[in-house]
């Protein structure tokens, strides 16, 4: 494998998918790995846990099956954070849910394109991507000031997010758990608030790579430049707490908090839901949307 490439490991029974995928991914900056057989697949990442950037994993398969293989994945501590895609030819909404649910935040129904592969795989590596910036930050963090029982934080582009997501996280208990909930909070109010990126928008500029790109763009443009979103930051005994307020029309949060089956072949659109499930005990929205509350209870 090469270093210096991403690494992706691709598991499915049928060894003319494995063949059909690998060329797919071809003219990626990627490097492929492939395994026929599930039981060994678990194996080889049981025996390298931290190698792949992202799992491209097959649901029906004999011994152990897509599901109870991700099942294994979210649990162990080392890969629980490595983004899975689940390919199947199961697509009604029940079973998209099942693996969603389970960790697939990704999600492909076979047969599909090589366009379609490439840019879930691309999104995947992303945020996988972003989460090894965030920890290599939240790594310096060490350093930072230690944040009293309250602080308040204004922030206007993404690198102030990365920043300030990672020096929060590292004042909670599990700062794992929190780190990419927080960064997406603070990315939202970003993008969707100050710099009203639909998720239309988002959608096309994530699969045409320009979504840091545009975001630069905006931030220079006058209708933009003077915008900020704010952050307060609140622990107390029982709990921590930060508030995120832009300065954006808001927008209708309530279809983004639990994981939808319609959004599950998009390339954006789970971040609200994951931060809820995952990073926080409570996740409470004002009524129209441009402030929100993140609770974890200590």
């Amino acid at each position: 494998m090469k270093a210096d490439l991403p690494n992706i490991l691709i598991v499915d029974d049928e060894i003319q998918n494995l063949e059909i995928i690998t060329e797919y991914l071809e003219k990626e900056a990627c490097h492929t790995t492939t395994q026929h057989n599930s039981i060994q697949a678990w194996q080889e990442l049981e025996a390298n846990p931290t190698t792949y950037d992202v799992i491209l994993l097959d649901w029906m398969m004999p011994e152990l099956d897509g599901l109870e293989m991700l099942g294994k994945i979210k649990q162990h501590p080392e890969m629980k954070y490595t983004p899975v895609i689940m390919q199947t030819a199961r697509a009604n909404k029940q079973d998209i849910l099942r693996g969603m649910v389970g960790g697939a935040y990704y999600y492909l129904t076979k047969p599909y394109n090589q366009e379609t592969l490439c840019s879930i795989v691309k999104a995947a590596l992303e945020d996988n991507q972003r989460f090894k910036q965030l920890k290599k930050i939240l790594l310096q963090s060490d350093q930072s000031p230690i944040l009293k029982t309250s602080a308040e934080f204004e922030l206007r582009n993404l690198n102030e997010a990365e920043q300030l997501a990672s020096t929060l996280a590292s004042h909670y208990p599990e700062p794992e758990r929190v780190l990419s909930g927080i960064s997406e909070l603070l990315i939202n109010a970003i993008e969707h608030g100050n710099l009203n990126i639909s998720y239309t928008e988002k959608s096309d500029l994530k699969k045409n790579g320009q979504w840091r790109n545009e975001i630069e763009h905006r931030l220079r443009q006058d209708e933009f430049k003077n915008k900020s979103a704010k952050v307060k930051y609140s622990k107390n005994k029982n709990s921590i707490s930060i508030t995120v307020t832009d300065q954006g029309m808001g927008f209708d949060w309530k279809k983004y908090m639990e994981f939808s089956p319609d959004r599950a072949f998009d390339c954006n659109g789970r971040g609200i839901a994951m931060s809820n499930a995952l990073s926080f005990d409570q996740l409470l929205y004002n009524d129209c949307g441009n402030e929100v509350t993140a609770i974890v209870k200590i």
